[in-house]
């Protein structure tokens, strides 16, 4: 038997995860119920990498953690992720993990010199998205939640650009034949962003928003969630050109 597999990268907000669970339930939250053959490994509690041999796919989350700090688990998941590129297994990276999938092909993650991201934000499709798989039944343009200090500043150089925005080019990115990387969140819903604004609260005023602004900004994603359903349906075909 083949599993998905969940590579959780850290943790959430103590009264955060109370309120709504952890960032795999959050991924969980937008996949197919009935699928039973996935597995959640949290990387930080330094449990065993699954053999290759044993998955379909893999899904990395977001993290509180930054690419550049260079953790030891971090390195170890970079490593880890060169052995998934060579094979071929499908490959999806939330935040943290698409910075690090580019950090890990040949590109570099580092602080965006255009400062923090946070919110739901306007996304706009790149022509060359238009036929990945990744972003099927996505508008133009469309909205997504973000809340990112640093991003993936210089892409590897095989990697194809499907979505930016003004405060990051590198939205959406397909690494490979069957890897990609979103810097946006899909398994966020409205409260959860609602939650991380409130959590960073102090921090953000410092940083010059308006936080009662970036509040009232959020409302539904739901397209962008769809990432979530639409990278499960890639692995399970696994026929995409």
């Amino acid at each position: 038997m083949k599993y998905t597999y969940i590579l959780k990268t850290g943790e959430t907000f103590p009264s955060t995860k109370k309120k709504f669970g952890d960032f795999d339930r959050w991924v969980l939250n937008f996949l197919d119920k009935s699928d039973k053959n996935i597995k959640v490994i949290y990387i930080q509690e330094n449990q065993e990498l699954p053999s290759l041999q044993s998955a379909s796919a893999f899904i990395i989350t977001g993290s509180h953690s930054m690419v550049s700090e260079e953790l030891d688990w971090s390195v170890t998941l970079e490593k880890y992720i060169k052995k998934i590129a060579r094979k071929d297994i499908p490959l999806l990276g939330i935040c943290y993990g698409h910075q690090l999938i580019a950090k890990a092909l040949g590109g570099k993650s580092d602080f965006n010199k255009r400062g923090k991201e946070i919110g739901r934000v306007k996304i706009k499709r790149r022509a060359e998205s238009f036929n990945d798989p990744l972003l099927q039944g996505f508008p133009t343009q469309f909205y997504g939640f973000e809340t990112h200090y640093q991003s993936a500043v210089k892409l590897p150089s095989n990697a194809v650009i499907l979505a930016s925005n003004q405060k990051d080019p590198h939205q959406a990115v397909r690494y490979s034949r069957y890897i990609w990387g979103v810097q946006f969140h899909p398994e966020f819903d409205v409260d959860i962003m609602k939650e991380y604004i409130l959590n960073q609260k102090e921090s953000l005023i410092e940083l010059g928003f308006n936080v009662e602004k970036l509040q009232e900004n959020v409302a539904r994603c739901d397209i962008s969630n769809t990432v979530l359903k639409n990278f499960m349906k890639i692995a399970k075909n696994k026929k995409f050109e």
